[in-house]
């Protein structure tokens, strides 16, 4: 793997710093230190915090990190340094209440396209759903059809912890065929009522599963995959790894959440399943299309609260229509993840990253498939940034 310049490993050390600013001060002021309530939710290095006395402040050294991107030598680090510089800015402006409007958040922070997607859209995937489910054999309207095929492959609550400690063993040595993988294993526990469906807690090497809703064979590869194998906790490790070898920058030991990088770290996780070659079987295809008809209608969902007005039981009302696997659960959890002013611009990171990192990925050839994972495992990226890749 080739090593960032020095010029753009001294940058990613500045602007490391001045994230942890942001983040001091974002903590300051919402009076919390718990790590998940930060814009900076993991930390695995020693980069010592700017100290900024206000948002005025640290737009001020922002404005000066900008300027230093242009004579920085690697395309991508120009483009990515810049639009990660942008990100911060505009979450400083958020802070001073200058940006209201959700929308601009979603494009400000994430750097994705803010639209939401459309009801054509989610009945467009709906379509090509049913008519694969049909060609299973599944009779019945598209509710029907999940609802029976959810049933034939649902793992029990009860056995979920073991059925994701099984598929990690089996991802872990798919994952080595492709990366270097971590000395560390991860494990699952599982708990009750979270705003998510899985969490990586990568302080604990653990994944940590919501059994609230109801989980097939295949949404728990897809979990394996998108939190552990090779997903977060393959991409962490490799940024703290490649670090200490003097490869990547030190911005990469940060995780920032409604952040340029933030798209992009999620759809790396989420095409995790294709990445290893482990898309099995028309099983795996119908989840495909019903995990992407929930990830894109969170985006609907969310500006429906935050830009509509509409009340959560008119939301709720609209997802039984959309909400085709998870049951219940999955709905009450995509609500509490929604109502979160931090999380509202967030949830565009899922869907519009796996569409970024998806339309590359589709392009690059068989044998230039080792060059691509080392560069978006070795360095951030935003969805343009990766585009570079050729």
């Amino acid at each position: 793997m080739k090593p960032l310049s020095d010029k753009s490993l001294a940058f990613g050390e500045k602007l490391a710093s001045a994230t942890l600013g942001i983040d001091a001060l974002y903590r300051r002021e919402i009076g919390s230190d718990d790590s998940m309530d930060g814009l900076v939710v993991i930390n695995m290095g020693n980069t010592k915090a700017a100290a900024y006395e206000n948002y005025d402040e640290a737009r001020a050294a922002l404005a000066e990190l900008v300027g230093q991107t242009f004579a920085l030598p690697e395309e991508d680090r120009r483009l990515y340094y810049l639009q990660a510089c942008m990100s911060l800015d505009s979450f400083c402006v958020w802070r001073q209440g200058k940006l209201p409007d959700l929308l601009s958040q979603v494009g400000m922070f994430l750097h994705v396209n803010p639209a939401p997607a459309s009801e054509a859209e989610l009945d467009g995937w709906c379509r090509e759903a049913h008519a694969l489910l049909t060609s299973m054999g599944y009779g019945g309207d598209l509710k029907q059809q999940a609802e029976e095929w959810q049933s034939r492959n649902q793992v029990p609550a009860e056995n979920v912890q073991q059925y994701m400690d099984d598929l990690m063993k089996v991802a872990r040595e798919k994952c080595g065929n492709i990366l270097e993988l971590p000395v560390d294993y991860y494990h699952c526990e599982v708990e009750r009522g979270g705003a998510f469906s899985a969490r990586s807690d990568f302080d604990h090497r653990r994944v940590v599963v919501n059994i609230e809703p109801i989980y097939t064979k295949q949404a728990l590869k897809h979990l394996v995959c998108h939190e552990a194998y090779p997903g977060h906790f393959v991409q962490f490790t490799l940024r703290k790894v490649l670090y200490e070898r003097g490869i990547a920058a030190a911005d990469g030991l940060l995780s920032v959440v409604n952040h340029s990088s933030s798209s992009t770290f999620e759809g790396i996780a989420d095409m995790g399943m294709d990445f290893l070659g482990w898309l099995a079987d028309d099983d795996d295809r119908v989840f495909g299309l019903l995990s992407t008809i929930k990830s894109a209608s969170g985006t609907t969902v969310s500006h429906q609260k935050h830009v509509l007005g509409w009340s959560d039981d008119q939301i709720r009302q609209w997802l039984q229509k959309y909400s085709l696997i998870g049951g219940e659960g999955a709905i009450k959890s995509r609500l509490r993840f929604i109502s979160d002013p931090a999380s509202s611009a967030l949830i565009w990171s899922y869907w519009r990253g796996d569409q970024g990192v998806e339309s590359v990925w589709k392009r690059v050839a068989k044998e230039d498939r080792a060059r691509y994972f080392d560069y978006i495992y070795g360095r951030l990226h935003t969805v343009q940034s990766m585009q570079l890749f050729r």
